[in-house]
């Protein structure tokens, strides 16, 4: 049976440790997957739970939602999950200093539906510089997002207050009540930005299109454990996609119960219409390895990264060409 709870925020090491233990030597035919709560991006995201497509496969996938970006890692890493679904830069910059053994192999997300909102008498990206700006820990993908896109404007992020706002809301709302300059958040809140007297500065599908923003990493250790729950999963994430791509309004009707509004709320119609337009979600779930490329040389020359990850090292693409490979039901 497939279950959804919230990880705590501390850990403690003990647990770790002994979930991590337990876990590995545990039942081969079930998969852990850390996730942040989705929000108008569920009709793609969570489609193959709604439809039991998991449940074709012979895997039993718990989902955990974490609280924010900055517990996915340190989720990994302690053993509480198999894997999570996460911003790969994150997990380069964590690779490079040697503290996690684990390995991208697929993506719920290959495209970035973000944005960088703005109080009302900012009106450009330029106009950053000096301003605070609300984002997650200092290597999730609110911040690395936002320092690349202010890269692009000449903008450089040293020269910005970077305040922890919270979560993709939170950080939105902060703009909303004045209390930072600006926040990196999703593009859900664009179709509302206008009447909340928000200006939305950029999105990053159009600053930055290659920028991938959910890569599958998982435990390498898991993996060799039970690298067929991996493939399983992957698989039963494919036909979820599928289908809310060929199911547009089951799609959205999924999208809305999640965020509690009907399916032709503007706020639901907007991130479908953005991601089924421009291809956000890869029906394949590949490991999307040219925008990992971008993604690496690009925190590279912003100095995140001290030299290109080694691709070759942190991506098996094999659970997912064994899920491409197994009999669709």
């Amino acid at each position: 049976m497939k279950t959804r709870r919230l990880l705590p925020f501390l850990l403690t090491a003990v647990l770790a440790a002994v979930t991590a233990c337990a876990t590995a030597a545990g039942d081969q035919s079930t998969w852990k997957v850390g996730v942040l709560q989705c929000s108008t991006d569920c009709g793609f995201l969570r489609m193959a739970e709604e439809k039991g497509f998991f449940d074709r496969y012979g895997v039993d996938v718990e989902f955990v939602t974490l609280q924010s970006a900055s517990q996915a890692l340190p989720a990994l890493a302690s053993g509480e999950v198999d894997a999570v679904e996460q911003n790969a830069g994150a997990f380069f910059i964590a690779s490079e200093r040697g503290n996690l053994d684990a390995s991208i192999i697929g993506s719920t997300m290959i495209g970035l539906p973000w944005a960088i909102y703005a109080k009302k008498d900012i009106t450009s990206l330029g106009q950053l510089k000096g301003k605070s700006i609300a984002i997650s820990s200092p290597t999730a993908l609110p911040a690395v997002i936002a320092k690349v896109m202010l890269a692009r404007s000449g903008v450089s992020p040293q020269s910005m207050p970077q305040l922890n706002g919270g979560g993709n809301a939170d950080r939105y709302r902060a703009v909303v009540a004045g209390t930072v300059d600006s926040a990196s958040s999703p593009a859900d809140y664009v179709p509302r930005a206008a009447k909340d007297g928000v200006n939305v500065l950029a999105l990053a599908s159009d600053v930055v299109p290659d920028y991938p923003r959910y890569s599958i990493i998982a435990r390498n250790d898991r993996l060799a454990a039970k690298p067929n729950a991996a493939a399983r999963y992957l698989a039963g994430l494919m036909d979820g996609f599928r289908y809310a791509y060929a199911h547009p309004d089951e799609a959205l009707a999924l999208a809305a119960k999640e965020a509690g509004t009907t399916p032709d709320d503007p706020y639901i119609t907007y991130m479908h219409d953005l991601i089924a337009g421009k291809k956000l979600v890869d029906p394949d779930a590949g490991v999307a390895e040219k925008r990992l490329t971008y993604l690496s040389n690009t925190l590279t020359k912003s100095g995140q990264l001290s030299k290109p990850a080694d691709l070759a090292k942190l991506v098996d693409d094999r659970p997912q060409r064994e899920a491409l490979a197994m009999p669709r039901p």
